[in-house]
């Protein structure tokens, strides 16, 4: 478990904390497109997102509570049942395959 989940920190001192960022940077390959600047989401619905949150928006179909369609889907038949008719799954969910 990371310090970050252990304290529960909040979107800001996560954005704010070294340990943090660097841990993000290297999870993410910066060739790769997000789901938020592909589906051009707007900034206040990113900063509700799990996906951009947590910097996993290179595979965000595997997160629940990710903000699609406008509303935060928590259960995770209905994230694939959206996911399979999303633009950015059907692009990019086969590279990980």
């Amino acid at each position: 478990m990371k310090c970050w989940e252990i304290k529960k920190c909040g979107v800001d001192k996560r954005e704010a904390c070294n340990v943090y960022t660097e841990e993000m940077k290297s999870l993410a390959d910066p060739r790769l497109v997000n789901c938020w600047d592909f589906l051009e989401c707007p900034e206040s619905k990113r900063n509700l997102c799990e996906a951009y949150i947590n910097r996993q928006g290179q595979e965000c179909w595997k997160l629940t509570s990710t903000r699609c369609n406008e509303n935060e889907i928590l259960e995770f038949n209905e994230k694939m049942r959206l996911c399979r008719k999303c633009e950015f799954f059907n692009k990019h969910a086969n590279r990980h395959i």
